[in-house]
């Protein structure tokens, strides 16, 4: 497989696009850049002489930390979740595929602009119509039908329960908290200095994560996943989805509405009027919990605004939703 790099010419994305056929008539592309921040994949904005598109290429590793092998396949899960929302009415949230070359993990992308959710963060305020285009997003998700040989997604999901369930918890994991915060690794010391019974709890919810549930899921439905464009609020990144409990998207939505803005009352306004009463609330408290506690002290940080005192209360406010 040939790879691109940030840092390749044009000269040779010229020849890697020549070479599948993927120019039109008289077409010349002018510039590339990188399009977002994400962990996963290559992905860039191509501008030519006629159009603007996005290439996206999965490689064997994470494209952010090449150090942490990530499967290549993964870019064939997004193309079957974008799919599968087509097959199922539901394309007016997601961007047009141009292209998509199974064997060779790439696809070209309509592209939506660079108008996304990264400042939501630090505005620490997100709108209830906002809130209200998101949910009904998720729902048009979690109604999709033939999902029964859907990709099970589970290297990618072994990877990410790493990152969720495993590493966020256990004291000597490696990772450098103080160079995102200072005090941030003394307050993580003192949260999992005595977390056994946690842990364990932790670790069962884990198990579940890694078995298939009855509902199609974005995987990773937050912030980083939404983009803005003409008014309208579109999907992307799916890498990560899979069939599984329907209460983890909704948990991760949670889970980042009090990141934004620290207002505990946006779960329960979700609880109380968006989520079907049939679901598993103790389930649903439990993966926004473990969610929040990863963001805090996991390695896939987020450009958060929040003092030490701050992330010290969500943290043990997380902990008590697992718990309790």
């Amino acid at each position: 497989m040939n790879e691109l790099k940030i840092n390749t010419s044009i000269e040779d994305i010229t020849s890697f696009f020549n070479s599948h056929n993927l120019l039109m008539e008289g077409e010349k592309i002018n510039m590339f850049t990188k399009a977002g921040e994400g962990n996963m994949n290559l992905v860039l904005r191509i501008k030519t002489n006629k159009r603007s598109f996005i290439f996206k290429q999965s490689r064997p590793y994470a494209e952010k930390y090449p150090f942490i092998k990530a499967p290549i396949e993964r870019i064939n899960t997004e193309y079957s979740f974008y799919k599968t929302l087509i097959n199922n009415g539901f394309a007016n949230n997601i961007p047009n595929i141009i292209t998509f070359k199974k064997d060779d993990f790439f696809m070209l992308l309509e592209d939506l602009g660079e108008s996304d959710f990264s400042d939501i963060y630090t505005e620490k305020s997100i709108d209830i119509n906002t809130i209200e285009t998101l949910i009904e997003i998720l729902n048009n998700i979690h109604s999709c039908n033939d999902i029964h040989n859907y990709p099970s997604n589970h290297k990618l999901k072994k990877l990410n329960h790493q990152h969720i369930f495993v590493l966020p918890f256990k004291i000597d994991n490696g990772f450098d908290l103080n160079s995102v915060q200072v005090g941030l690794k003394d307050l993580v010391e003192d949260f999992t200095n005595d977390i056994i019974t946690l842990k364990n709890k932790v670790s069962s919810i884990g198990d579940r994560y890694l078995n298939t549930g009855e509902t199609l899921l974005h995987g990773d439905f937050y912030p980083g996943s939404w983009m803005k464009n003409n008014g309208q609020i579109y999907l992307i990144d799916p890498e990560f989805s899979f069939v599984g409990d329907i209460e983890f998207d909704y948990a991760v939505f949670a889970a980042h509405l009090i990141l934004i803005t620290s207002d505990i009352k946006l779960m329960e306004l979700i609880v109380n009027k968006y989520m079907n009463k049939t679901m598993n609330l103790k389930l649903f408290y439990s993966y926004t919990g473990i969610e929040i506690i990863r963001r805090l002290i996991g390695i896939a940080q987020l450009p958060l605004n929040l003092t030490i005192k701050e992330k010290k209360n969500l943290l043990y406010f997380s902990k008590s939703l697992i718990l309790n």
